[in-house]
C-alpha cells in the first residue's frame, strides 16, 4: 500500500477502536496538504461503507476566531457523507461520538452546477438555491490543540461528523451574505454571538473558495450538494440533555437536542 492508504488506514481502525485523535503523520508528510487530501479520499470509502457520491463539503477554519483555537492559518475541506445530514429539529445521541461538538454556520445548498473554472466571486450565489442556519457535527475525538497541525486534521476528513439544516429559505435575489448577526443558545440562554462577515468576510466568499479548491482537484459541486460554509461562533463541546438553537438575522433558526 501507499503512504496514503497505510495513513488512511490507520485512522479508520482509530475511528473503530474509538481512539483519542493522533497527530503523527508519516516522516516527512506532517505539512504535506496534497498528502493530505489525498489519505481523506482514501478514507472515506473506509468509515463511509461505499463509495457514494459526498453529499457536501464542510469548509473548516474560514474565521479568526476558529484558526486561533486550532493554531492552523488556513481553510481547510471535509467531505459531508451521506446519511449525516439530519434536518432541525434534530435529535442527536452523543454516544455515538468520541467527543462531539457543534460549530453554527450557514449552509448553502448547489441549485446549478458552476461552470468549468467556476464565475466572478460576486456570481457564486446564483447557483445556490437555498440558505439555512446550520449546525456543522464535528467529532475531534479529544484532540490536543495545543499540538494540532492542518494536515492530520484535514487527511481526517477535516473532523465533519454530519450537518444538521434548519428551515430553509430561498436563495433567489440573495446577492451577499455578509453582516448577518448570529446568536448561539444552549437550554434557553444565550452564550455566544458571531457575525457571518467573519467568514472570509462573507460566507459567500467561502463559497467562492471551495469552488476554486475544487477546480484544482479536478472536481466541481453538483446541484443538491450542501456547503457547510464555516463557523460563526466557534465549536461548543455537547453534553446528553441540552438542546442548543442557533439563529442567524433573516433565517429560520436551527435546533439540535442531545440524548
Amino acid at each position: 500500500m501507499t503512504d496514503a492508504q497505510d495513513f488512511a488506514t490507520a485512522i479508520a481502525e482509530r475511528h473503530r477502536r474509538r481512539e483519542r485523535f493522533t497527530l503523527e503523520a508519516p516522516p516527512g508528510r506532517a505539512g504535506d496538504m496534497g498528502f493530505a487530501y489525498e489519505v481523506q479520499d482514501r478514507l472515506l470509502p473506509l468509515v463511509a461503507g461505499g463509495s457514494a457520491p459526498p453529499a457536501g463539503y464542510k469548509i473548516g477554519l474560514t474565521t479568526a476566531r476558529m484558526q486561533q483555537m486550532c493554531g492552523i492559518d488556513e481553510p481547510i475541506v471535509g467531505v459531508i457523507l451521506a446519511g449525516r445530514i439530519h434536518a432541525s429539529l434534530a435529535r442527536v445521541a452523543v454516544g455515538d461520538f468520541v467527543r462531539l461538538g457543534i460549530e453554527s454556520e450557514i449552509a448553502l445548498r448547489i441549485g446549478t452546477p458552476f461552470p468549468p473554472g467556476g464565475v466572478a466571486p460576486e456570481r457564486d450565489l446564483d447557483h445556490v438555491d437555498a440558505i439555512c442556519a446550520a449546525f456543522e457535527l464535528v467529532d475531534d475525538s479529544g484532540a490536543d490543540y495545543a499540538r494540532l497541525s492542518a494536515a492530520p486534521l484535514v487527511a481526517d476528513n477535516a473532523w465533519n461528523a454530519g450537518l444538521v439544516t434548519g428551515p430553509l429559505a430561498a436563495a433567489t435575489g440573495v446577492t451577499s451574505l455578509r453582516d448577518l448577526g448570529g446568536v448561539l443558545h444552549c437550554d434557553g440562554e444565550a452564550v455566544d454571538t458571531g457575525s457571518s462577515s467573519d467568514v472570509l468576510g462573507d460566507p459567500a466568499n467561502a463559497l467562492s473558495w471551495l469552488v476554486r479548491h475544487l477546480s484544482a482537484r479536478g472536481r466541481a459541486l453538483a446541484p443538491g450538494q450542501w456547503v457547510s460554509t464555516g463557523a460563526i461562533v466557534p465549536t461548543k463541546f455537547v453534553t446528553p440533555g441540552q438542546t442548543w438553537r442557533f439563529e442567524v438575522a433573516g433565517l429560520p433558526p436551527v435546533e439540535l437536542t442531545l440524548a
